[in-house]
């Protein structure tokens, strides 16, 4: 998908799982959020700059972080494997859950290695929430990414089988994407509106966001008939490394 129906999208969840906390802790609910869409941001290191400065280009900025550093590194840990990777900004790298997992331990790394050395809790507490806010941004961006034609590697490069659906994210006439907005939008509004009225007690709250996000994810993949497919041997685009013999 897109950057901005990535945002939306992520932003939208991020406050549904916050809505247990959203008027007792409204801190606890900005880091999350924030951790959130940035956390979302991370795997598309194949971003182009904008030409002119706009909000799209603080994405560009932070996504330099994922491209310039962990994909390099990871092509480095595959060089020492059979299934070597030449290229670091070949978008499967990170659309793969180990590629996702070391943007994930490269982040938190970065954060919590300054925390520990200024050694305050609450510096330390906050750095965990909001990465526990990367952690689902990174999660819901192969989620969404997995309803498009493109679609996943989960287990690149040792496999070239992906997971995809049917989705063309430019595609006007798909109203899909829209319906995805207005479901989640709905949910949240559901959720905040019980939320505000104090009817159900924290514990039951809490299993309502859940299951408020888990409809909205597995409507979302359902909706957009994504399934496991082969890999294409005929597509120049999607070869997989050859495996180093021995």
């Amino acid at each position: 998908m897109i950057t901005r129906h990535h945002l939306a999208l992520a932003l939208m969840c991020a406050l549904i799982v916050c809505s247990v906390f959203f008027f007792s802790n409204p801190g606890l609910m900005l880091l999350v959020t924030a951790g959130t869409c940035i956390g979302v941001l991370l795997p598309d290191i194949h971003m182009t700059r904008p030409k002119h400065f706009k909000l799209r280009t603080i994405a560009w900025l932070i996504v330099q972080f994922p491209r310039r550093i962990c994909a390099p590194l990871l092509c480095r840990i595959y060089a020492h494997t059979h299934y070597p990777v030449q290229d670091p900004g070949d978008k499967r790298l990170i659309h793969s859950f180990p590629g996702a997992l070391f943007v994930f331990a490269c982040t938190a790394a970065l954060l919590l290695i300054p925390a520990y050395i200024i050694g305050d809790s609450f510096v330390t507490h906050a750095t965990v929430v909001f990465l526990a806010g990367v952690l689902l941004g990174i999660s819901l961006h192969l989620i969404e990414d997995l309803c498009t034609r493109k679609g996943i590697f989960p287990l690149f490069p040792f496999s070239l089988w992906t997971i995809a659906g049917s989705i063309r994210p430019c595609d006007k006439t798909d109203p899909r994407i829209g319906q995805y907005h207005i479901q989640h939008c709905t949910v949240l509004l559901v959720i905040f509106g019980l939320d505000s009225t104090g009817f159900l007690a924290p514990p039951l709250f809490m299993l309502l966001s859940v299951l408020g996000l888990s409809v909205c994810l597995v409507t979302m993949i359902w909706l957009s008939d994504a399934a496991v497919r082969p890999a294409k041997p005929d597509n120049e685009d999607q070869r997989l490394p050859l495996p180093i013999e021995q």
